[in-house]
Formats: structure tokens, sequence, C-alpha cells
């Protein structure tokens, strides 16, 4: 014991570390960060054949990364600390002027990849195969399409992107996407957001703290959507503006920039007849409160009276308000179509990731009916839906998440 005591400073950090372990064992795992903003690993059960592939020992060490005491501390440490000594990134986000928090993309070639590189580097035959599917799938319809890929903030807001910034060149690619799909469809029709957006860099058009546009970014494009399609836009000045304060997007969740202003979001609360999704009641009991179950199109939806759930306004991610997140069918029955014509029912099928939650009420301003699909989560087959009359087939994406986004693609075949 006298020996032990010689080494003080050694024994209360044995102490410290084992009562660390002790709490940290005893301590309840979490299903999900709230500060973070995304689920949890959680305790991974063992099996041979996992430990064999090595997939147990690499969950089981995300396990612990995930649910160690005090992590929301220790990520906020490592951002202070990170911008302590000068440096302009942390978690793969990084910090550009005014305040805007950016994520930058890289599309390499397969012998540069890593297996270990963050997941906004995409492989060359990634993009290839994204590519591949949206060809296929303009030529297994005789149907005139639209297309967009909406860019993210750093291709747009230039001047607020630090220098050496190394994303890829989002115009270039998007052009020479834009030229492979019209060889494979002479009548796809490109709708280019790029120019409408870069005219407007100096708005808000962008989250500083979100990888989304914010709705006025959103309106800018609907407007130009518009145009190419000749509708009539909704004015911005004839809808009610509501907004949210305090709103700290995917970003800040990844960088937790200290100091980081919150972003505001504004809204519409655009009225319709019908409002009807794909729902998850199991993972979220507590909305059987908000609406009622229909049976409609072959699926059973969840109708509710407005297109957002305001539920989320009270939590990190408030942008999941729009459209109440990500549904793999939505249907929308306007009843305030601008271009109504008397005895036709106009209809718009609309393939879309998350980027569209916030056009889509515009929207609703042009057709009497949209059906919306996000593939990533997709209700019903996409050859059904192409059976069907519509007037307007629009598929828009993110440049990122279309980058990324063969295998969701891939359902446009089914």
């Amino acid at each position: 014991m006298k020996q032990i005591l010689k080494y003080p400073a050694a024994v209360l950090f044995g102490i410290f570390i084992l009562t660390f372990f002790l709490v940290d064992v005893l301590n309840e795992d979490r299903y999900m960060s709230e500060f973070e903003n995304m689920k949890l690993q959680q305790k991974p059960s063992f099996s041979w054949s996992d430990f064999a592939d090595g997939s147990f020992g690499n969950n089981y060490v995300t396990y612990i990364n995930h649910q160690i005491l005090g992590r929301d501390n220790w990520i906020s440490l490592k951002a202070a600390a990170d911008m302590g000594l000068g440096r302009i990134e942390s978690h793969g986000v990084t910090f550009g002027g005014d305040h805007y928090l950016m994520e930058k993309l890289q599309i390499v070639e397969d012998k540069n990849y890593s297996s270990t590189a963050s997941t906004n580097v995409v492989k060359q035959t990634g993009l290839n195969r994204a590519n591949g599917m949206m060809t296929s799938f303009l030529e297994m319809y005789d149907r005139e399409i639209t297309f967009s890929l909406v860019p993210n903030s750093y291709a747009i807001l230039k001047d607020e992107v630090p220098a050496g910034f190394p994303g890829a060149d989002q115009g270039e690619y998007s052009s020479k996407i834009y030229e492979q799909l019209k060889a494979a469809d002479e009548k796809l029709q490109v709708v280019d957001f790029s120019k409408t957006l870069s005219e407007h860099s100096g708005e808000y058009i962008y989250y500083r703290t979100d990888h989304h546009w914010t709705t006025l970014g959103a309106y800018y494009a609907y407007e130009e959507y518009c145009r190419q399609k000749g509708l009539t836009p909704v004015a911005l000045k004839d809808l009610e503006a509501n907004t949210v304060e305090d709103f700290y997007g995917t970003f800040y969740s990844k960088a937790k920039r200290p100091g980081q202003p919150a972003d505001t979001i504004t809204w519409y609360d655009v009225p319709t007849e019908e409002f009807a999704f794909v729902a998850n009641l199991r993972q979220d009991p507590e909305l059987q409160e908000y609406g009622t179950v229909v049976q409609e199109d072959g699926l059973e939806l969840f109708s509710v009276d407005s297109m957002m759930d305001k539920r989320k306004f009270e939590v990190r991610d408030k942008y999941a308000a729009f459209m109440w997140g990500n549904s793999g069918y939505i249907k929308i029955k306007s009843g305030h179509n601008l271009n109504h014509q008397d005895g036709k029912i106009s209809r718009l099928l609309l393939f879309k990731d998350s980027y569209a939650n916030s056009i889509i009420p515009y929207l609703t301003y042009n057709y009497d009916e949209i059906i919306v699909v996000d593939l990533r989560y997709a209700a019903k087959s996409v050859k059904e839906l192409m059976q069907e009359e519509f007037d307007d087939i629009f598929v828009m994406y993110n440049f990122s998440t279309y980058v990324s986004s063969a295998s969701d693609l891939a359902k446009l075949k089914f």
C-alpha cells in the first residue's frame, strides 16, 4: 500500500478511469442524440459470422464511441479545440464566410477511393451508375419527363467559400449529366436552377447550419420551373409567412461550431383538400392523434389537415416539419390550382429527395393533384405509377443525393 501511495497522481488517475468506466457501464444507452440529430449505435448482438468478417468488432467500436459518457460535451470540446487551432473544418464540415457551414463533396476515381473516406466522397463509378439508372428510366417510357439537379450551397454561395475548398465542380458535373441524359431522351426537359439561384446568392437562400435550401431559395427555383413549364407561379406576397427561430441543422449537428448563430425557418401553411401519406404509426404512435387512416391508391395512407408537422418545430430537426418528414408516397389534392381548367384534373408525379419538401407547397398552386415518391422509402411500383395519366413527371434531386443514389434510382425500373 505504501508503495502505491508513493504515486498519488497515478492512483488518482486510476480511480478516475475506474469511476468513469463504472458510470459509463451503468449509464443507460441512448437511442437518439438530440444534440447531433442522429440515431446512435446500439449494443451489437454477437455471432461468429459477424466476428469472422469483422463487422461485430467495427459495430462494437462504434457502439462504445456513440454511448460514451458525456459524448455531447466531448464533441463540443473538440469543435472548440479545432476553432482554437485555426482549423476551418470539423467532422467534414467547412467553416465558410458569414457563418455558413458547408460540406464539400468530392468525386474520385475508384483507385483513389478509401474505405475510411467520409460520407461526402463518392466514387466516379457511383455517379456513372446513377446516370445509368436514370438513362434506363428515360428509355423505358415514351413520356415527357422534366429533370433538375439542385446545387449545394458551396456551388452557389461562392463568396462565402474558403480559399482552397476542394469541392467537386457541381456546375461542370451537372452539365455533363444533363448532356448524357438528353442524349438518351431528346424529349427530356432540363430545368437548371443554378442561374436563378446564383442571381440571388446575396439573399438568404440556403440555411447556414443545414444542407437544405430555405423556402426562399425553393421559391426562386419554383419560379424558374413555372417559367419553363408555362405555368403561373403564386406570388410570394400572397402567402402568409410564419417563422420558427432557433434552428440548428445537419451541418451544425456534425461540426458543433462554437458561437454559431441559429437559422430561421420561414414556412407557409398552405391549405389542401387532401394530404395523405404512408406513415409508420408504430414508430410514431402519437401521430394517430392528428389524422385518420384511409385506404387509397392501393395503399394504407394517413390523412392529415396540414402539410406541416408542427410538432417538429419543438425539436432540433425542425426541417422534418415539411411534408411530415420523408415518406415513400404522398398524395395531395390542391383545391387552389391557379391554372385549373374546368372539367380537367391536372396531375404531377414528382420523384424527389428531401430538398423538394419545401418546394411542394408552391407547386400545389399549379396542379390539382400531386403524387410524391421518395425512392428511398418507395411504397408503390414505379411501373404501376407510370401507367397512370400525368400532365407532368418531374425528377428533382439535390446534386449530392443524386450522385450517391444509384441503388435508390434503380427502383425507377420496377
